[in-house]
């Protein structure tokens, strides 16, 4: 240690000789202490930094809809109701086979067999036949029926395609009963008072949906059906197909798109020792549907080209316009429109019409215009509503007359083809409730102008349906059904003393009731009756319905 020292004193000599040579003499220095320094610091403050975990917010998905608009059919003919009011529904697709066996108060058995396969991802094919008839030996109208049905379907189907195919086939006997058996009787094998008709029709389709909006897609079918009754015979063979696309957007449209509807409808026709008549119908109905400031637009046409035989090719053109726009997003929608369209008659759509008509001329009806404003709207998840004011100018639209036959005064129809203005007023209202309820109700009111007759014959000033729908602890499945028609008038033309009369036709309502209850899952029994309030009422002049008739019988689902 005291080496150490001594070693940094001798060190240090040189640094002290030197400072003393370098001090400057020469100046005095005067050094004034004006404060003494005290240095400050700000309080510490303590900084807050507790660490806190927000609880992470999971933002729903939100899907934005509009209610697309919904033009309400305004077909001037009023579908007849069956001979009796037993419904058939040929259209209903089932997810399993059953079969199903009944029989009724008026001599009526009932068999049903419906065979498809089980659920399949990429095929679905399947068979369905009905038989029912009626032997109520009732020589005092002459009602019965007999009906056979049967279709068979099968289809293949890709993620974006489908190709399918389906044919039907139907037979239909009944009578003419319009006629008062007090003077003559008639026995039911009498040639004049039976009709049978045979329909076969099939189809085939294919429908193409791309997944990428850039790409063309389409819908195409090929129609056939042979149709015909006593002695009259109608054949159509008919193609159609859809394209549509997107187009990339433009100024202030969105969401555009580009449609066409192309079509060609040969039709041919043979009654009876009477030339036949050969139809062509052409149709292009190009569309362009885009968004502008909220407003769904629809623009276009509605093209027809007759061709009569021989005869020169007409052309017929409506514009089309559809304007949607939402009053309340996803709840309400006010819509409106205009349309038309040169619509093709046939033997098939009189006698779908009006079972007993007995004489036909083809004479196509042209729908000038068609306009309508109308709102739908969705009330919660449960309900929803509609109200719409249509109006219709309508040149050659069919009116059946009644026509008093020279033969045993049968009663039969005719067709009477006229200018109508039709101002037509149409409700409805639909709600669920879960499964368990559902209701259903429609009315229609109409208003006729007729410039070449007195009244629209046989046409109702109002129809109205009403359906109820319950599930009560999934065994018990009753269903009621009313419907309602207005009063008509009817006019009588007698062939032997070319004489002409009128009369009314009462209005009416029939009420249906059924029920079905399962056993088990896959075995249950159903009852069904109709016209409860046994109400003879007439939906065509002269040929009441059957009064109360009940129905019953199995179903076993496998």
């Amino acid at each position: 240690m005291l080496k150490n020292a001594l070693i940094i004193l001798l060190a240090s000599i040189p640094f002290a000789v030197s400072a003393q040579r370098d001090k400057d003499t020469t100046t005095n220095r005067q050094v004034v202490i004006e404060a003494i320094y005290k240095p400050k610091f700000m309080d510490v403050q303590k900084i807050e930094s507790v660490p806190v975990i927000d609880k992470p917010q999971v933002k729903p998905t939100v899907f934005t809809y509009q209610i697309k608009a919904h033009q309400v059919s305004t077909e001037k003919i009023v579908n007849p109701m069956p001979v009796a009011d037993l419904i058939v529904n040929n259209e209903s697709v089932y997810p399993n086979s059953f079969i199903k066996l009944g029989y009724g108060n008026i001599r009526t058995p009932l068999a049903e067999i419906y065979l498809n396969n089980k659920q399949n991802k990429k095929y679905s094919y399947g068979a369905h036949y009905r038989f029912l008839q009626t032997n109520s030996n009732l020589n005092s109208s002459f009602a019965d029926f007999s009906n056979h049905n049967f279709k068979g379907y099968a289809s293949t189907f890709t993620e974006n395609s489908e190709l399918g195919i389906d044919v039907n086939y139907r037979q239909n006997k009944f009578y003419y009963y319009g006629f008062d058996t007090s003077s003559k009787k008639l026995e039911k094998t009498t040639d004049n008072l039976s009709r049978t008709i045979n329909t076969f029709d099939a189809r085939a389709y294919f429908n193409s949906t791309a997944s990428s909006k850039k790409k063309l897609k389409h819908r195409s079918q090929f129609n056939y059906y042979n149709f015909g009754i006593d002695k009259a015979l109608e054949n159509q063979y008919a193609f159609n197909t859809k394209l549509y696309g997107n187009i990339p957007n433009f100024n202030d449209l969105k969401n555009c798109q580009l449609s066409a509807v192309l079509g060609i409808d040969y039709n041919t026709f043979k009654w009876d020792s009477l030339s036949s008549i050969k139809r062509l119908f052409i149709q292009i109905d190009p569309r362009f549907e885009f968004e502008y400031e909220g407003l769904q637009i629809t623009a276009g046409f509605n093209t027809s080209i007759f061709i009569n035989g021989k005869d020169s090719a007409v052309p017929y053109f409506n514009p089309v316009i559809k304007v949607n726009y939402p009053l309340i997003e996803g709840v309400a929608n006010l819509y409106a429109g205009i349309d038309g369209r040169y619509q093709k008659q046939s033997l098939r759509n009189i006698i779908n019409s009006n079972p007993f008509t007995s004489q036909y001329e083809l004479t196509n009806m042209y729908e000038n215009l068609k306009s309508y404003l109308g709102v739908n709207a969705k009330m919660g998840a449960s309900a929803d509503a509609m109200f719409e004011i249509a109006y219709s100018d309508v040149s050659k639209m069919p009116l059946f007359v009644t026509r008093k036959d020279s033969n045993f005064a049968v009663n039969s129809f005719s067709i009477l083809y006229t200018q109508v203005s039709l101002l037509k007023f149409s409700a409805a209202f639909n709600y669920s409730f879960s499964e368990k309820v559902r209701i259903g109700v429609l009315g229609n009111f109409y208003n006729y102008e007729i410039t070449e007759q007195a009244y629209p014959w046989q046409l109702p000033n109002l129809d109205a349906k009403m359906n109820m729908r319950f599930n009560i602890k999934n065994k018990l499945y009753p269903h009621i059904d009313i419907m309602a028609f207005g009063a008509q008038k009817q006019k009588t033309i007698d062939i032997n003393n070319k004489t002409n009369s009128t009369s009314n036709i009462d209005a009416f309502y029939d009420i249906s009731m059924g029920i079905d209850y399962r056993f088990k899952n896959k075995l249950s029994a159903f009852v069904q009756a109709n016209n409860l309030l046994n109400n003879r009422y007439q939906r065509w002049y002269n040929y009441p319905v059957y009064g109360f008739n009940i129905i019953g019988g199995i179903t076993m689902i496998f």
